[in-house]
């Protein structure tokens, strides 16, 4: 089911202030349908004409709100984060295929890169509801740009890869993912860069794998065919409609 609807912003709090900010939103109708690794497309303003595409970072059905997660990257952005307590957001959603929650044998694995860790914050959510155990492995550039480590450790354990090494491992996830041990785990999420992707689809044969990938979209319904992305039978799918979530083994990133 998808609303197109006027939520109320609860807050807009920034965690890293021109960078990072955690929207919570009052909207009873999309946080009732919502699944994990779903989107909203977002009017931010009268400019830029499209609607943004963002991530959904958590969903209250008690309270009725879904909050998300967002990078300061551009007009549209900056328009989101100048929305104040109270004022009304044009919200279409939700939107897209989301990843699967089931009570599994074994733990989850959930990894994100970037922004890329927002989706992953209500998936851990989810499966821990439905009796899962949830290991977090987390990239960002550096601790000065790390944020939302907080809400991942209520949910398991996290470990912090940064490129510079001020905080945890040095490198990207995959310098955490060499040593380790993937025989406890029943099931991998990923979502990040295409490079971060790139690199977990090496583990797609050790563990049942599923990638929310990131693409440039239009209209966020799959009609004007901006977002597609390369499968590995030649064929080409929708990130907006089919995905943003695929298996891992169906993806292709080649040229």
């Amino acid at each position: 089911m998808i609303y197109k609807c006027d939520g109320i912003v609860i807050d807009n709090e920034p965690l890293i202030k021109d960078f990072i900010y955690l929207m919570k939103i009052k909207e009873t109708k999309i946080a009732e349908y919502a699944k994990p690794g779903q989107f909203l497309e977002i009017k931010t303003g009268t400019l830029p004409l499209l609607r943004k595409p963002i991530s959904i970072f958590a969903v209250d059905k008690v309270e009725g709100t879904i909050s998300i997660l967002y990078q300061v990257k551009g007009q549209g952005t900056k328009n989101l984060s100048q929305f104040k307590i109270g004022q009304s957001i044009d919200l279409m959603g939700p939107l897209g295929n989301g990843f699967a929650v089931e009570k599994f044998n074994k733990k989850c694995l959930l990894i994100g890169g970037g922004i890329g860790v927002a989706p992953l914050y209500d998936l851990g959510l989810r499966l821990k509801e439905v009796g899962n155990e949830v290991e977090f492995i987390l990239g960002f550039s550096s601790k000065e740009t790390s944020y939302a480590i907080e809400y991942f450790k209520e949910l398991g354990p996290v470990k912090i890869a940064t490129i510079d090494g001020s905080v945890g491992v040095k490198g990207t996830v995959g310098a955490i993912l060499e040593d380790y041990d993937l025989t406890d785990i029943s099931k991998a999420y990923g979502c990040g860069p295409e490079p971060m992707l790139k690199y977990l689809k090496t583990i797609e044969d050790e563990v049942d794998l599923e990638l929310s990938l990131e693409a440039y979209m239009g209209c966020g319904l799959g009609a004007c065919l901006s977002c597609v992305c390369k499968m590995n039978d030649g064929d080409y799918k929708r990130v907006c409609k089919e995905g943003p979530v695929f298996k891992a083994k169906e993806v292709s990133f080649d040229e």
